[in-house]
């Protein structure tokens, strides 16, 4: 019997007229790896900002029919409830913000360090910066300095010619 195969998703793709349909496995699986992350993160600020919400609903205040409304029980915890807006705070910030990141990591097709670097060194114009030094020439004391290093890296160097 032979092993079940997932069908390919390109001849939807093809006949909808999409990009993705001419692209090879590695990007399809690269793209899916990125909307997960996203998606992980989104549930993950839903979570948080519904935490927060029950979080503030059951430390409200309701006085009853003959209770002050101005003054707070005497059992109230000022530190606890400090400590729970903090900790809540900073939960619902890096919620959002790593969704914030991963969708634009999504958006720009950027899944590592090494390729935002790549990306904003490009955006920004430093590969043709970096191509313009190395295509200028080199003055006679760098290149000097250049060949006793790499002749020192090559193991070419004597003590007693000195």
């Amino acid at each position: 019997m032979e092993p079940a195969t997932t069908p390919s998703p390109n001849p939807t793709l093809k006949k909808l007229n999409f990009a993705l349909a001419d692209a090879s496995p590695e990007y399809i699986q690269r793209r899916k790896k990125q909307a997960v992350f996203f998606l992980a993160a989104a549930a993950a600020s839903i979570f948080t900002s519904r935490f927060a919400y029950k979080s503030t609903i059951t430390r409200q205040y309701i006085p009853t029919l003959f209770q002050g409304n101005h003054l707070p029980p005497l059992s109230y915890n000022f530190t606890s409830d400090a400590a729970v807006a903090v900790g809540t705070g900073t939960m619902l910030c890096a919620s959002v913000s790593s969704m914030l990141i991963f969708g634009t990591c999504w958006v720009t097709d950027v899944l590592s360090f090494k390729e935002f670097g790549w990306r904003m060194k490009a955006l920004m114009g430093g590969d043709k910066k970096e191509k313009e030094v190395a295509a200028a020439p080199m003055d006679e004391e760098s290149a000097y300095i250049q060949d006793t290093l790499n002749d020192i890296l090559d193991g070419k160097y004597d003590m007693d010619e000195e």
